[in-house]
């Protein structure tokens, strides 16, 4: 991948010419000698031969695996909004096979037949994943804050006319339950925000098929692209999700390489500043969160890390920040360029944090900033040499940021 821009369209060609072959030689997930219907299910069952040759191994992440069970596969993942509580399980069985019993290890979970050729989105990570697979055209629902993102991003239009008329099943704590089930979603792909949510649970409690996407919540960035896996395993799209994954690990090591030991006595800070993007003052990212530990691989030091170990960052009042953020010689700020010029513009008193003052930051682009929000997780590859790009510039000559752009 070159970067968030690229199109989705070669995508689909190569999707559909694999997905040609297959249908003329069999089915994709079924093993030699089997026979496969025109929707690629199974036709000639039989118990103990592997209906997955393709598989993936869980490397990075902390939070899900995946087991295989001949015609079923299981993914097992941490209840994020009921920290402590029993694992979520999700039994993907192969269409034209016996779904598994209920019972044992699998009672509780959701059982989906696979491939899905139905499903809903609100999370944009996992809209993202879903575009990187070539599997717009399965999109029959989506929330309307993502639908609303169509009117404005053209990455968010393109999703949304690849996948034809998708309906709107209402927004993260308030899905539409009668537009879910009429749609017949085999899955809803939703975002795991964390202790204090309880949007999937809900949403399994009333019925609809949530499926948790927590990458954000991964303390690694390889973590949470390597989520790309998970929900490849709705469509048997292990060896496409596998050799995504693989391609992005690759770009950001050969950054971190680049840069490792190249950054030094460098003071950052992660943090947002526009109110109407729900900052109160300053929101700064600790230690603990997936960006903090992006500028730790990278060699920086965080003055938001003391007193910050929260997932997600904490709020500073003005004089906490500017005592804390006293030292920073330069600022990622997850704003909008022109929104973030704005506030600096409204506000004197940010002039007095040196990056600010000096024109030493990066921040979101404005025309694809909604792309690059729903993007940034799963191509953790371009995230990293957008840092590294803002913190180092003359180790990438004439360079410039695909979703960070620097202050001019």
């Amino acid at each position: 991948m070159t970067g968030v821009k690229e199109s989705t369209t070669v995508r689909r060609l190569v999707a559909s010419a694999v997905a040609l072959l297959l249908a003329a030689t069999g089915c994709g997930a079924a093993g030699p000698g089997d026979r496969a219907d025109a929707a690629g299910c199974v036709t000639d069952y039989a118990e103990g031969r592997d209906y997955f040759p393709d598989k993936s191994t869980v490397v990075e992440s902390e939070l899900w695996d995946i087991s295989y069970h001949n015609s079923y596969k299981t993914i097992t993942l941490a209840d994020t909004e009921n920290v402590g509580g029993p694992d979520l399980k999700y039994v993907l069985y192969q269409c034209g096979t016996p779904q598994p019993e209920a019972t044992g290890d699998l009672a509780g979970a959701l059982f989906v037949q696979v491939p899905v050729t139905n499903v809903a989105v609100t999370s944009f990570n996992a809209l993202a994943m879903v575009d990187r697979l070539g599997k717009n055209n399965t999109i029959t629902g989506l929330s309307g804050q993502l639908l609303g993102n169509a009117a404005k991003d053209k990455w968010y239009a393109g999703v949304v006319e690849a996948a034809g008329k998708p309906v709107s099943i209402g927004e993260y704590t308030e899905l539409d339950k009668e537009a879910v089930l009429g749609l017949k979603n085999q899955v809803v792909l939703m975002s795991g925000f964390g202790k204090g949510f309880d949007d999937i649970s809900t949403a399994r409690a009333a019925g609809m098929p949530g499926v948790s996407v927590s990458n954000r919540l991964e303390r690694h960035a390889l973590a949470s692209a390597e989520w790309i896996k998970m929900v490849a395993a709705f469509y048997n799209e292990e060896a496409a999700a596998n050799a995504e994954f693989d391609g992005i690990k690759a770009k950001y090591d050969e950054v971190v390489s680049t840069v490792s030991g190249k950054i030094a006595d460098r003071k950052a800070g992660y943090l947002c500043v526009a109110a109407e993007r729900g900052c109160e003052f300053f929101h700064g990212h600790g230690a603990e969160t997936l960006v903090g530990r992006l500028l730790t691989q990278l060699g920086v030091g965080n003055v938001f890390a003391p007193d910050n170990p929260g997932p997600n960052g904490q709020p500073y009042d003005f004089e906490k920040a500017v005592g804390t953020a006293a030292d920073a010689d330069f600022f990622i700020v997850y704003d909008p360029m022109a929104m973030t010029r704005a506030t600096l513009d409204g506000d004197p008193r940010t002039k007095q944090f040196k990056p600010f003052r000096d024109n030493n930051f990066i921040a979101g682009v404005d025309e694809n900033f909604e792309e690059c929000r729903a993007k940034s997780y799963v191509d953790v590859d371009v995230l990293v040499r957008d840092f590294a790009i803002g913190l180092a510039p003359d180790l990438f000559p004439r360079a410039r940021g695909t979703c960070f752009v620097r202050a001019s």
